[in-house]
């Protein structure tokens, strides 16, 4: 019994080394510029249908979100996002039900305090997969479903828009990091200046503060730049 307990703990110990050996691996493989994203998007779901549009984006951000050119402590979130696009459905209560591949996520609705909105903030939203569509609910009023597409599906990774930034932008990054540390976080997120059928893009910003930042506008697919602000 004894010589049990010993070798469980022994695997244990081992299993949580290996864990933080791997986390540290994968820390050390990041490059410089990968170590200061404070904000990313990971997946861009979008949807509408006669009754609601709706986007899900999934990603990583700071804990404690501050626009100081620091990098803090990470988290993941996942933010579902329903307007109705009818002014009868806006002061209702909405449940919604996430539907993926592997499974769902159901939850309560939040009415924006400012606009039409409602969100949600999803927990554990990678275990059930690809998201497939998400239904809005209101019992005895509407049960509608939004089927989404995945706006990040063949577009570059967060690796090689991160390289074409710092070609872009060589000569500001250079100027400012020759004692070799860059004192700004970056943004890497896909946005689309107008709602429905508008082109997506890649918003890469290089943040010191609110007023002190660098902005660029890429195309999702080619890298191709379409405006940048130093």
């Amino acid at each position: 019994m004894k010589k049990s307990i010993i070798v469980i703990a022994l695997i244990l110990v081992l299993t949580l080394s290996f864990a933080a050996c791997k986390k540290e691996t994968q820390e050390e493989e990041k490059s410089a510029l990968e170590k200061r994203v404070s904000t990313c998007h990971d997946a861009v779901y979008v949807g509408a249908n006669d009754d609601f549009s709706a986007d899900f984006i999934l990603g990583e951000k700071e804990k404690l979100i501050e626009i100081d050119g620091e990098v803090g402590e990470l988290v993941p979130f996942a933010t579902l996002t329903v307007t109705p696009r009818a002014a009868s459905l806006y002061n209702n209560t909405y449940t919604y039900t996430l539907k993926g591949e592997t499974g769902e996520k159901t939850g309560d609705l939040t009415k924006d305090v400012v606009g039409a909105a409602f969100t949600a903030e999803v927990a554990e939203a990678k275990s059930i997969g690809k998201i497939r569509s998400v239904t809005i609910a209101c019992e005895g009023l509407v049960n509608s479903e939004v089927t989404f597409i995945d706006k990040m599906e063949g577009t570059l990774p967060r690796k090689e828009i991160l390289a074409i930034a710092e070609r872009e932008l060589h000569d500001a990054i250079t100027a400012e990091s020759d004692t070799g540390n860059l004192e700004r976080e970056i943004y890497v997120k896909l946005v689309n200046a107008l709602s429905g059928d508008a082109p997506y893009y890649y918003y890469v910003s290089f943040i010191k503060s609110p007023s002190d930042y660098w902005a660029l506008l890429l195309d999702p697919t080619t890298g191709e730049v379409i405006s940048k602000k130093v």
